[in-house]
Parts: structure tokens; C-alpha cells; sequence
């Protein structure tokens, strides 16, 4: 069986690098399956969780909506392609920090353009 290091027993300099790896890796995703990806993403990792706040990713077209009181519309939207997210979210989470994933919620903030990502580990 192959040991793996528990993010918060690492040295601050490798949960630094580990943070921005899985910020790169969320930032990816979404622009791989949904076509643009977020302008700011942010990584935070306390004992059991992994949290990304992504900040800027809707499309003209959702802008557009939102500006037309459509929230309800984006959301929707913005949930559907979560969903359809999860899997590869949770591989990837999974294969950088060496742990399974036993849970992801993803949030979506339409009027700010945040979407989060928390994952509760083993």
C-alpha cells in the first residue's frame, strides 16, 4: 500500500504549491467543459476540506440574462453544468491531494460570479 502525505501534515511551502496546483487543475475543468473558465480562483484546505472560489466565468449570454432579472435561468443553468462537472471534479481533487472525496457541493452566486467547490474528504 502506497503511504500518501495528509495535506495538513504538509509544510506550509507544499500546501502553497498544492492549493495553486488544484486552483490550476478547477480553472482547467471549466474551461474544458464549459468553455471559458474563471478569471480568480482561490484554494483553501483546512483539515477535510478542500474549498475553491472561483470568481468571473459566466458568458456573455448569462450576463445578458442576469441583466434581464433571469437569475433564476442562470442558476439553472450554472447547476446543471455542476452536476455534469462532478465526476471529473472529484477524480481530479482526489488524485492531487491522495485522498477520496466523500462529498462535493457546489454553490453558485449568480449576482457576484462566484461559484464555489467544497469537498469533504476521508
Amino acid at each position: 500500500m502506497k503511504a500518501v502525505m495528509q495535506p495538513e501534515s504538509l509544510p506550509q511551502p507544499s500546501r502553497t504549491g498544492l492549493r495553486d496546483e488544484i486552483s490550476r487543475a478547477v480553472v482547467h475543468l471549466h474551461k474544458e467543459h464549459v468553455g471559458q473558465g474563471p478569471t480568480k480562483a482561490r484554494t483553501y484546505i483546512c483539515d477535510d476540506l478542500v474549498v475553491c472560489v472561483l470568481q468571473g466565468s459566466f458568458s456573455a449570454g448569462e450576463r445578458t440574462l442576469l441583466d434581464h432579472g433571469e437569475a433564476a435561468a442562470v442558476m439553472s443553468h450554472r447547476q446543471a453544468l455542476e452536476a455534469a462537472l462532478r465526476r471529473p471534479l472529484i477524480d481530479t481533487v482526489e488524485q492531487l491531494v491522495g485522498r477520496r472525496v466523500i462529498g462535493l457541493t457546489s454553490g453558485v452566486q449568480p449576482d457576484a460570479e462566484i461559484i464555489t467547490e467544497v469537498f469533504l474528504l476521508e
